[in-house]
């Protein structure tokens, strides 16, 4: 139910059909700490350059790195992350707040303001990815990821 909800927040940041493959890129990019972190930060204008590829202090590593190294990870979750996305849309599907046709439809926003302090982040960040994502071809944030969905 949790990790549905934060599809549901990607979605609303969408804010617009979104392909399946699209999707199962959210929970590995959510999930993980760095990248989440770096989502925290994002604003309405917000790109996936302006995001995870600049230098930034690592504190942790006591240096800067460019940004980018905030999703490494990504590629060893990915795996991870396959069934729990696919019950996430099974499950959004059953409580009707997503439709699907050639594309998945929202029909039930989800306001991560209205969620619970102590999670926020989770949802603020999945819903900025779907901001950021929005303007995104598939191709392009594979390239970027160094990363791709074998369909």
């Amino acid at each position: 139910m949790f990790l549905s909800k934060i599809v549901q927040a990607f979605l609303t940041g969408y804010n617009k059909e979104v392909d399946l493959k699209k999707i199962f890129y959210v929970l590995p990019i959510v999930m993980y700490k760095e990248s989440r972190d770096r989502l925290n930060t994002a604003r309405s204008n917000s790109t996936l350059y302006s995001i995870f590829s600049k230098e930034v202090q690592f504190n942790d590593y006591n240096l800067k790195l460019n940004s980018k190294f905030s999703l490494s990870q990504v590629a060893d979750l990915f795996e991870e992350y396959i069934d729990a996305t696919k019950k996430s849309i099974i499950i959004l599907g059953s409580q009707r707040k997503i439709k699907f046709k050639t594309k998945i439809i929202l029909l039930d926003k989800l306001d991560f303001k209205r969620i619970p302090v102590s999670v926020r982040e989770y949802f603020k960040s999945a819903h900025y990815l779907g901001v950021i994502l929005r303007n995104v071809e598939i191709t392009e944030l594979e390239n970027f990821l160094e990363l791709k969905i074998e369909a």
